[in-house]
């Protein structure tokens, strides 16, 4: 979705008001505002009032598109599943910098008033190479996603363990055939939607 508000500034250099994009692009105001919020957290876009009306304009000199991560990006799959956790009180100790492929947990957060910890593993969703399918290489990031929990379980019988993934549906499908492996590894799966919502499937007790 960033990506299309950047599109649409570039056609609209008097910039455009949330609401503006929003009907535009066909997206409730709030997501929007949102998008616009981490656009210009990242220097890509900036907001300035104009005759006492909020605007978003394109940064000077205008990014380039490849600046901009789609949502479904690890790294921004693991900024909303943290975002989540704090809003809720948890303590993040640590976040895995996942543009280096920094190994071990992706994230590592504290229960609230409790010493008990919860470790992330945190896939995004692939663009696919020449040769495989974004679908095709998803399923393999999901299984080393599993496999984390694997390993992580059997390292550890006390912590909290959970798999963050962005809302796909090839996600959803592939988590449902290995349901039945919740109860006995104890993990849960945290859902990220493109308006940045955090779904908890599981529990994270």
């Amino acid at each position: 979705m960033g990506e299309r508000v950047i599109a649409l500034l570039r056609l609209r250099p008097e910039g455009m008001t949330d609401g503006e994009l929003a009907r535009a692009l066909g997206k409730r105001r709030q997501h929007i505002n949102q998008v616009c919020l981490r656009l210009a957290k990242k220097g890509l876009l900036e907001r300035r009032k104009v005759g006492g009306i909020l605007r978003n304009f394109l940064a000077d000199p205008p990014p380039s598109l490849s600046d901009e991560h789609p949502w479904t990006w690890e790294g921004n799959v693991q900024e909303q599943v943290a975002r989540f956790l704090e809003e809720r009180g948890w303590e993040i100790q640590s976040k895995a910098d996942t543009a280096k492929k920094e190994p071990g947990q992706d994230l590592v957060a504290r229960f609230p008033g409790s010493s008990r910890l919860l470790w992330v593993t945190v896939k995004g969703y692939p663009r696919g190479t020449s040769k495989t399918s974004p679908a095709t290489q998803a399923r393999h990031w999901f299984k080393r996603a599993i496999f984390d929990i694997l390993d992580w379980r059997g390292r550890d019988q006390a912590v909290a363990l959970a798999v963050a993934l962005p809302e796909k549906k090839v996600y959803r499908k592939l988590a449902d055939r290995v349901r039945y492996l919740q109860p006995m590894l104890r993990f849960s799966f945290l859902w990220v939607r493109e308006d940045g919502g955090v779904e908890v499937d599981g529990g994270l007790g």
